[in-house]
């Protein structure tokens, strides 16, 4: 999430841009993953492939909305990965 924001810029072409450079980083993350992570890895990407689609116009939806959706995404990977560091 961190990346997509600092990348996104202001225009919709660059934001479609870094939602799919993150959707590509989080596929690839999730090949690795397992468990929790796994799941959390892949909905990140779903999430950011629905961006890349609003953005695009291929589909209709909340960009807004998807955004949040992606931000309480990326805290729960961070508290997994925490969680999973502190075993």
């Amino acid at each position: 999430m961190d990346r997509y924001y600092r990348t996104a810029g202001s225009t919709r072409l660059s934001q479609q841009a870094a939602a799919t450079e993150a959707y590509q980083g989080m596929m690839g993350a999730s090949l690795n993953a397992e468990g929790a992570v796994h799941t959390v890895t892949v909905a990140l990407a779903q999430n950011f492939s629905e961006m890349r689609f609003i953005l695009s116009g291929m589909v209709s939806g909340d960009y807004a909305a998807v955004q949040a959706r992606t931000g309480r995404d990326a805290q729960t990977l961070r508290n997994v990965c925490d969680a999973n560091r502190q075993r």
